[in-house]
């Protein structure tokens, strides 16, 4: 399996290897790329060593590259060594075609072993970490971009058909879902927001004046609040609410307009109070 070029590959993950101390320089930047080791089947890999097994590298394994410039068949060809004197075979023409002018530069390059293989020709892998690759990982990361891109869109094209199909009432509940989530997170944002505005003083005007005598409705009506909150607020501010009875009902309910009793309406009124709620948004 192919690694995301988002994160370190697996083999540098493994402990007590030697591509372990690329964890970190990769997780740092270091640009890396993985590829298949070509030629298996002509050196000596799976080939019966000297103690009787087959030659098989394992994960994790440093690997020497070396350039083959006298090669009569691809003068960029890159051979690859484990062990300095057992040859697996070479990178394909594609890579080395890449790294062969780096390798030539003095550019930095490393190698290990990211998959030993079955013993089959093409099984085996090698990891390649160092400038030398930087645009070799450029080149994966765009892949990994536009698969990524072009999954999103048959998704998209599936969960529209999908929409159209059966299954329309299920998609239109889960659609319901995402957008109530989203605008929850709106409205906790924008609540948050808010409750950070700095107070805005009130128009005087609109504050009934002192020493009149005035129904609850009346201050509602003038601060924008409700009766019940106006009669709250009145005894806040140690106004005395009169309520006059008509049998068992009331049927005013009238304060006598105090200096106190507007400061508080005024700074009540400043207040960012009023808060978005999911209702609105949706």
């Amino acid at each position: 399996m192919t690694d995301s070029p988002f994160e370190p590959p697996a083999v540098v993950r493994l402990e007590d290897v030697d591509a372990a101390v690329e964890a970190p320089r990769i997780r740092a930047g270091e640009p890396w790329a993985g590829t298949e080791i070509a030629g298996l089947q002509y050196y000596d890999y799976d080939q019966t060593g000297l103690d009787g097994e087959p030659v098989r590298p394992r994960a994790g394994d440093r690997l020497v590259l070396v350039r083959a410039p006298d090669n009569e068949y691809d003068p960029r060809a890159v051979e690859v060594w484990w062990r300095n004197d057992i040859r697996l075979g070479h990178l394909p023409r594609g890579v080395a075609r890449e790294v062969a002018p780096q390798m030539d530069a003095g550019v930095p390059l490393r190698a290990y072993v990211a998959d030993a293989g079955d013993g089959s020709a093409w099984s085996a892998r090698a990891l390649l970490v160092g400038p030398a690759v930087a645009e070799l990982h450029g080149k994966l990361i765009k892949h990994a971009v536009a698969q990524a891109l072009e999954e999103w869109r048959w998704s998209e094209k599936l969960a529209e058909m999908r929409r159209e199909g059966d299954s329309r009432a299920r998609a239109a509940r889960f659609e319901e879902r995402l957008k109530r989530a989203r605008a929850a997170r709106l409205a906790q944002a924008v609540n948050t927001f808010v409750a950070q505005l700095p107070p805005e003083p009130i128009d005087e005007a609109r504050l009934p004046e002192a020493g009149r005598c005035i129904e609850l409705f009346d201050i509602a009506h003038a601060v924008g609040c409700s009766r019940s909150t106006a009669r709250r607020l009145a005894e806040r501010a140690g106004a005395r609410v009169e309520v006059s009875m008509r049998g068992w009902y009331a049927a005013s309910s009238t304060v006598v307009v105090t200096d106190e009793l507007r400061a508080v309406l005024a700074e009540w009124a400043a207040r960012p109070r009023r808060r978005v709620t999911v209702a609105e948004l949706v």
